[in-house]
């Protein structure tokens, strides 16, 4: 029992990590990429961006 126990646990830690690493290698790279060049995100910046006097 001990043994099912563990592996399911190790199993669920496997498939979360394996989560974080697909989202870190192939989702949040587009994100970034996908940000920088969205018109809006720039216009937003350049709008809120702090006024130096």
């Amino acid at each position: 029992m001990k043994l099912l126990q563990s592996t399911l646990e190790m199993g669920v830690v496997g498939l979360f990590s394996l989560f974080f690493i697909g989202y870190a290698v192939f989702i949040y790279p587009i994100e970034m990429i996908n940000q920088k060049t969205n018109r809006k995100v720039r216009e937003n910046k350049v709008k809120y961006a702090p006024q130096l006097d």
